[in-house]
């Protein structure tokens, strides 16, 4: 039982039931009120812990335990990583949550314990191992000890889930010590479970339901494994390797109907083999001599399983992943490689290739029945792996070692199947050609991203002609759109997978009909087309010095362009085809942002259906990545149109982001801040709207959804920007602005965003605004840099220190420093200015920092301290990129592709994602737009006070002497 820290007493443990209860009764106002108790509560000492208790009595309701399950996690991922502000969970709370979190969730029916167990890999995230020393420890004797199946299994699936982080981070000193830490203690238990529970099942003697539950095991401890091996491969596993690549091997041939998926759901049997053909990918990508004498077998086992697999859904998750692990086998040089002979090559492509890349029934069935989820299987880039898209990595694989022998042998493949493809009913022939323009993507594309597109190809195939021959026919031949619908589709994939390679001219010629394909009732066909156009108006050229230009220009596009903006409009509005579909809005948006004022007439007419779309769908915001390019689609019309017809764009959007905020549709809220920024910093005169707005705009329940913040601060800098307006305002709340600040500074997941909003305030507000308040916000900012920040705090301090020297004439950045401390000024110089001086940064971040460090130097309390001086000269000949050697590292501006997921989570919590085009154009030139020059602006500042100086101390330094020669 657990200690008595969690004990509770009786009208607590009623109080808390009810609430939950409340939550999920069904009745709207009593759900919100009791949501807004329980959030009120959260905070309180002790609140996680009763919570717990509740989930560990068996007496209560079980639909009231799953509740609390659900609130558990939820509350663990809104404050775990919120530090010493209002509004934390108490250090004490957390340890004691620590201490049980685990033994309960074991003890847990299964629905509450995948609650629990998310809520564990939430906080393992941030503090095992070094604040969590504890859990380890405890996993390992469970593994030792326990007899009971349930609790070693969930005790393993836990172990699995804390190992995860260690897959995506990036390696490091710190993660390598996490690894080498975990795997001591782990690695001898790992073995023994492993090989024990493979012996169970290989055995035979294990009774279905016994089966399922070692099966559910073994999982999760291959699930480890991958984890434990995925940075570095440990001693101990590279000298066990022979004992785990036995059991891997036995297991793939394991065959048992009580653990086989059926239909299209994959079982645990598919689940563990196709992690096991990951596991031996992983090894063939990094540890090639450690993998070799393990190589022939593990392929041809893979081999034999995939050519023994039949064509049911089921098994595609165990196909792409053997066939991913035949990929990498088949690019990576071995002293005796099986994929030399031409034979096997050719086998591999008939046995494995064209079995898997043509369209099956049931594929067909899905671009009919469920058009999102094919395209979503089909999309470049998409997190499931398909059949058909490893079978075209296996063909790209293949042909990096041997690519003449692979396009001869497909080549041919592609030849036969045109000529049978004439010769048989047209449905089938329609399947035969969408294989060949797949066959052919595979054999040409070389190298990608996702941004640009196709960058190398294989110069063996000639597109040109394959697009000329199928491609275009296809597409502006005489047949009714409607026909042919799957053909139609790869044709159209064809040329967006082309369009860097496909000259202006050919593209120009199939444009009308790839425009006119919009129309298609398919949703498959609409949707590729919108895809294919909005793809096409990204490509650039470089020109004869390198810089990149725009392929199509919007004079020339704009006429189709804006011919498809009403039928995309009439297909989502309707729902017809695919119910909010994400890719015609994103098309909307791109079509707005590349026609910029070519597109403003027609932008303007079509914020009214916009915002009719987005008051239809603010009912049941379901689909994120719809919703995030709704709001891009707005944003990139209001951001062209705004500045000219400021009262036309309100009138159009503001009744509708007035009704959001009226009936707080949270999923709405972070981007509706954004677009409301972007309207006040336009308009001539504010409307009484924002004047009524901002106090609730500082409602802590507001900035307590980290999802909310960075539109909150867009927002609040639009009316810092206009404070003439706002001057009263903001003087009688600032007090609420800086523990906002605070807040938002004090949480993890939020702190980069913080500086964002400090560098508002010392952009845009008077002085006398921000100087009352200033020594209580640098003491909470030196506060959180002496508590052992990251080197980003350090960063963002520096540059947001630099802004604050540059914009502010009253020297109160040093006079604050030295009231909290004499010689505070010196010390930070000294140790913190140059980590941040060396790192790479963005232009604007280089030039405050120059123009603040230069300032900074211009002091007397400076220019006095012969160390600090120096030091501070070295971080100017490195910020200016004096030496001849090296110039200073820059940041190149962040992609502005919109996110793949657009920045949605698909859970209980809506994530922030920051629109394209919330800035007025001109206004992009970041934190020092005034600075055209730093060069200019420094050797102004500095060349009066210090040109001697310099001169001096680079006759003892010769580091020194470009800094000298540059202030001459």
């Amino acid at each position: 039982r657990p200690a008595a820290a969690m004990a509770a007493g009786p009208a607590q443990m009623a109080q808390l039931t009810q609430l939950l209860q409340q939550t999920v009764g069904g009745q709207r106002q009593n759900m919100q009120d009791a949501e807004k108790e329980l959030r009120q509560a959260e905070t309180r000492p002790g609140f996680g812990l009763v919570l717990l208790q509740l989930l560990r009595d068996a007496n209560v309701h079980p639909g009231t335990r799953q509740a609390g399950g659900i609130y558990f996690k939820n509350y663990i991922r809104r404050l775990w990583s919120v530090e010493s502000a209002v509004g934390c969970i108490a250090d004490a709370d957390k340890q004691a949550i620590k201490q049980h979190l685990l033994s309960l969730m074991l003890a847990a029916p299964r629905q509450v314990q995948i609650q629990l167990a998310a809520g564990l890999e939430e906080i393992s995230i941030t503090d095992y191992p070094a604040e969590w020393p504890s859990l380890l420890p405890e996993i390992v004797q469970n593994l030792k000890t326990s007899q009971d199946l349930a609790v070693l299994k969930g005790t393993m699936e836990t172990a699995h889930t804390v190992f995860l982080k260690f897959r995506n981070q990036g390696r490091s000193v710190e993660l390598l010590k996490e690894i080498k830490y975990t795997v001591q203690l782990f690695q001898e238990t790992h073995l023994t479970v492993f090989k024990a529970v493979c012996q169970q099942i290989v055995s035979g003697a294990l009774p279905p339901e016994g089966l399922v539950g070692y099966f559910e095991m073994m999982k999760a401890t291959i699930g480890a494994f991958y984890s434990l091996n995925v940075v570095d491969l440990p001693e101990f596993f590279e000298d066990h390797r022979e004992e785990y690549f036995k059991g891997f091997l036995e297991l793939l041939k394991f065959q048992n109907a009580a653990v086989a998926g059926s239909g299209d759901q994959p079982g645990l049997q598919e689940q563990v083999k196709a992690a096991i053909c990951e596991c031996f990918q992983l090894y063939t990508d990094k540890y090639q001599e450690e993998f070799s004498p393990f190589l022939l077998v593990c392929v041809k086992d893979v081999w034999e399983l995939l050519v023994g697999l039949d064509q049911q859904e089921k098994n595609d998750q165990v196909v792409a992943k053997g066939i991913h692990f035949l990929s990498s086998a088949a690019s990576t040089r071995w002293q005796q490689s099986p994929f030399e002979d031409h034979s096997i090559l050719s086998s591999i492509c008939e046995k494995v290739v064209f079995p898997n890349i043509i369209l099956r029934n049931s594929d067909a069935e899905m671009f009919e029945d469920n058009p999102s989820e094919y395209i979503r299987r089909d999309m470049e880039g998409a997190d499931q792996e398909t059949r058909r898209r490893s079978s075209m990595d296996l063909v790209k694989a293949m042909g990096q070692l041997n690519e003449a022998k692979v396009t001869e042998i497909l080549v041919n493949y592609v030849k036969a199947l045109m000529d049978q493809a004439r010769q048989v009913a047209p449905e089938r022939a329609e399947r035969f050609k969408d294989a060949c323009i797949y066959l052919v993507i595979a054999l040409v594309v070389r190298g990608q991203t996702q941004r640009e597109g196709v960058t190398v190809t294989n110069q063996n195939v000639d597109i040109n002609a394959f697009f000329t021959s199928l491609v275009a026919p296809e597409l502006t031949g005489p047949d009714p759109i409607g026909t042919k619908p799957i053909l139609r589709a790869s044709c159209l994939k064809f040329i967006t997978v082309f369009r860097n390679q496909l000259p202006r001219e050919q593209v120009g010629a199939v444009l009308p009909a790839v425009c006119q394909h919009v129309t298609a009732d398919s949703p498959v066909v609409h949707t590729y087309a919108a895809i294919c156009l909005e793809k096409l108006i990204t490509v650039r050229d470089k020109n004869g010095q390198g810089q990149a230009a725009w392929r199509y220009d919007p004079a020339s596009m704009g006429s189709h362009l804006l011919q498809v903006v009403d039928p995309m409009l009439q297909i989502i509005a309707s729902m017809k085809g695919i119910a909010m579909n994400e890719y015609l809005m994103r098309a909307i948006a791109r079509i707005f942002t590349f026609l910029k004022q070519v597109g403003a007439q027609k932008g303007l007419t079509t914020l009214t259906p916009l915002a009719q779309i987005l008051m239809a769908v603010s009912s049941n915001p379901s689909n994120p990545v719809f919703n995030h390019n709704l709001f891009e689609a707005i944003a990139s019309i209001v951001k062209v149109c705004v500045p000219v017809q400021p009262d036309a764009v309100e009138n159009a959007l503001l009744p509708s982001l007035g009704q959001i905020l009226e009936r707080n549709i949270v999923d709405f809220l972070p981007y509706t801040f954004q677009i409301l920024g972007l309207l006040l910093d336009a308009a001539p005169n504010a409307r009484p709207l924002y004047q009524d707005l901002f106090a609730r705009l500082l409602n802590v329940e507001l900035w307590r959804a980290q999802a909310n913040v960075p539109g909150l601060v867009r927002l609040l800098r639009a009316y810092f920007a206009k404070h003439a307006a706002f001057g009263q305002l903001l003087q009688t709340h600032m007090q609420a602005i800086l523990e906002r600040f605070q807040f938002v500074l004090c949480n993890r997941k939020t702190e980069g965003v913080a500086f964002d909003f400090l560098n508002a305030m010392y952009t845009h507000l008077p002085v006398e605004l921000i100087q009352p308040h200033f020594k209580t916000l640098l003491t909470v900012l030196l506060t959180r840099l002496q508590g052992g920040k990251s080197s980003k705090y350090q960063r963002d301090f520096v540059v947001s220190c630099s802004l604050l020297m540059h914009r502010n004439a009253t020297n109160m950045l040093p006079t604050g420093l030295n009231e909290i401390q004499s010689g505070l000024l010196g010390n930070l110089l000294a140790n913190v200015w140059p980590p941040v001086i060396s790192m790479s940064l963005r232009l604007d971040e280089r030039k405050v920092c120059v123009i603040g460090l230069a300032k900074l130097m211009a002091l007397d309390e400076v220019r006095q301290n012969a160390q600090v001086l120096q030091s501070c000269c070295q971080g100017l000949v490195h910020l200016l990129g004096l030496l001849p050697s090296a110039t200073a590292s820059v940041e190149e501006p962040d992609d502005d592709e919109v996110p793949a997921d657009g920045g949605g989570v698909l859970e209980y919590e809506v994530s922030f994602s920051k629109l394209r085009n919330t800035d007025l154009p001109g206004a992009a030139s970041g934190l020092a737009p005034d600075v055209p020059d730093m060069h200019v602006a420094a050797k102004a500042i500095l060349r009066p006070v210090l040109g001697g100086v310099v001169a001096q101390l680079a006759h003892s330094n010769e580091h020194l002497q470009p800094l000298a020669r540059f202030l001459q």
